[in-house]
């Protein structure tokens, strides 16, 4: 029996903006531009920078890439 390791296979994308919708018109743009990729997770949060108050909004993507989406 042939065992495939698909972990081996995964990548991560970040995505930051100072605001929701932005880190949402990032992700939705870089899928545009993939869109055979399999995302097999996805982690959301938002920070708060203590030196300047600013909020921070990120997201991190774990996916498979494909071959048909390679350039």
């Amino acid at each position: 029996m042939k065992v495939l390791n698909y972990a081996s296979d995964l990548a991560v994308k970040t995505f930051v903006s100072a605001s929701a919708a932005g880190v949402e018109e990032l992700i939705n743009a870089w899928m545009l531009s993939k869109p055979h990729t399999f995302v097999t997770g996805l982690e959301f949060s938002s920070t708060v920078d203590p030196s300047s108050n600013t909020l921070e909004f990120a997201a991190i993507i774990v996916y498979q890439p494909s071959e048909q989406d390679q350039s």
